[in-house]
């Protein structure tokens, strides 16, 4: 009654030809290190960032991926955000549950 129901967390499956590479929320699926040192130069200006601004990188762009999964024609197609920031050499089939 008093306290607002939080939305539960994304879980995401990853595929490589036909065998799971990544089972977790997609808050924390694994990002490229070159993603975040170019995210955060790109947001706070930060070349070496901390783990508050590598945080913020973070949510950022599981965010950007959360939403590229809702603009999505074919939901189990990997779109480019999530192909350019994880850090999985392929991915041919994505699913994101809520």
């Amino acid at each position: 009654m008093f306290f607002k129901k939080k939305n539960p967390l994304p879980k995401l499956e990853l595929y490589c030809l036909g065998k799971q590479i990544y089972n977790g929320y997609l808050k924390d699926i694994p990002l490229k290190e070159a993603v975040i040192l170019e995210k955060s130069m790109e947001f706070f200006s930060d070349p070496e960032p901390c783990h508050i601004h590598r945080g913020a990188v973070r949510v950022r762009l599981t965010a950007e991926i959360q939403l590229e999964f809702e603009n999505k024609k074919d939901p189990e197609c990997p779109g480019p955000l999530l192909k350019r920031y994880a850090n999985f050499d392929e991915i041919d089939r994505c699913i994101l549950k809520d």
